[in-house]
């Protein structure tokens, strides 16, 4: 019609050119990786200095994490102007994405239904938060990567600050539980955490395109952070993946023998090495929680609430009961303050059913961004699932699963044909 205004439509995506790439869209390539990135640094210590993020009280507005709506205005802004061509893999991962959340949304009118809807708070935030990271795929594929490397830099960078923390025993962010034994947190909101973090880094790390001297250097700083962190299954997990990593890159490109003499050859070295390694940390204080053993209160109490099945009917161990009478028992039974188990949490508030349910969906998702993935990140994944399945990582507000999913994404190898860049 004669004086209809047109309005261009880019294609991005996976179907991106060169011409797709407008300032727009690189605008709002910039603010994701700051989105990202605050969604990692801005932790629930900081944020309840502010707003009611972790708190019982206030509104429902601010018990999102700030970023998340971020994330919503990138894709308000975005779909509305560009046309987005998804490869296979994506539209399999965004159909898994939307069947996750519909199971937690069923997960949620469940507990509702029965009253204990407020229990269920977190799976909003931190579950259903990480599928933001389908994002990324507004973007072209070789644009990717950034965002994996400028999170596993946010990631050093915590390392590079646990280890001044450890150094000076002084935290530097608001951390008011009391310890037996100094922990850092660097710039992770729990010792757990941060142990996490320096657990995956490596995996991670070697999945980058960064160079091999890049990669050893960044490697070895998370190692040294997984050293001073005190988180025992992380150092244990961690320090056995970055063994793995070290022996499978020696000898790349050389002959099967040669390699396989090489590797056996390191095997030995690694090996010789390990006591110094231990002999360090423990002349700088980074085993004292070991010295007290694998029985000490910490590791007692994550054995104890276990426990609570006990107390429960089997009509609550299938359907679930409220936090407050959780907590009840815990206290009573086990004089515990607070249940350190994903894995309780879960059952307790969800019941056996609405926790298969959950788990089968969230095995799903896992299997499809895993598809083609490299093999170090399939073993940082492994990595991430035993460490945190040791505490309540998995069932608390935090940002572990977006940072999860944004790696896996991120780190995706690139076909050669969508390298225009």
């Amino acid at each position: 019609m004669h004086g209809a205004i047109h309005r261009e439509t880019y294609t991005i995506g996976a179907g991106a050119t060169r011409s797709s790439t407008t300032p727009l869209l690189s605008a709002l390539f910039i603010l994701f990786v700051v989105f990202a990135l605050l969604r990692v640094a801005l932790n629930p210590l900081l944020l309840d200095l502010v707003v009611n993020y972790s708190t019982d009280s206030g509104s429902v507005i601010e018990k999102l994490h700030p970023a998340l709506y971020g994330f919503i205005a990138i894709g308000l802004v975005a779909l509305p102007r560009f046309r987005i061509v998804l490869g296979v893999w994506e539209v399999r991962v965004v159909r898994a994405m939307l069947a996750f959340n519909a199971g937690i949304v069923a997960i949620l009118v469940g507990t509702a239904l029965a009253g204990r809807g407020g229990s269920a708070g977190f799976l909003i935030d931190t579950y259903c938060g990480a599928s933001f990271a389908i994002l990324l795929f507004l973007f072209p594929p070789v644009w990717r990567p950034r965002v994996g490397q400028a999170v596993i830099l946010w990631l050093a960078l915590s390392a590079l600050v646990a280890i001044v923390e450890f150094g000076l025993k002084t935290r530097f962010q608001p951390f008011d539980e009391s310890e037996t034994a100094f922990r850092p947190i660097g710039l992770a909101s729990h010792p757990l955490e941060l142990g996490l973090w320096m657990a995956i880094g490596p995996p991670f790390t070697a999945a980058t395109n960064w160079s091999r001297r890049t990669k050893l250097a960044i490697g070895l700083l998370f190692v040294v952070g997984l050293g001073v962190s005190g988180a025992r299954t992380a150092l244990v997990v961690g320090s056995a993946a970055s063994i793995v990593l070290a022996i499978g890159a020696i000898g790349m490109g050389a002959t099967t023998r040669r390699r396989l003499e090489n590797r056996i050859i390191a095997s030995v070295g690694l090996a010789a090495l390990i006591p110094l390694g231990i002999l360090a940390l423990g002349a700088t204080g980074g085993l004292d929680r070991f010295v007290a053993g694998p029985g000490d209160a910490n590791a007692q109490t994550r054995i104890d609430v276990y426990g609570i099945f006990s107390h429960m009917t089997w009509t609550q161990i299938m359907l679930g009961m409220d936090m407050t009478s959780m907590l009840a028992i815990a206290k009573t039974y086990f004089r515990l303050e607070s249940v350190e188990s994903s894995v309780v949490m879960f059952v307790t508030l969800f019941g056996a059913l609405g926790t298969s349910l959950f788990v089968i969906f969230f095995a799903w998702v896992m299997r499809v961004l895993l598809i083609g993935a490299k093999a170090s990140v399939f073993l940082g994944c492994g990595v991430f699932l035993i460490v945190a399945l040791s505490s309540n990582g998995l069932s608390t507000k935090g940002s572990a699963i977006f940072l999860l999913f944004t790696l896996i994404i991120a780190l995706r190898p690139v076909r050669r044909d969508l390298a225009w860049m």
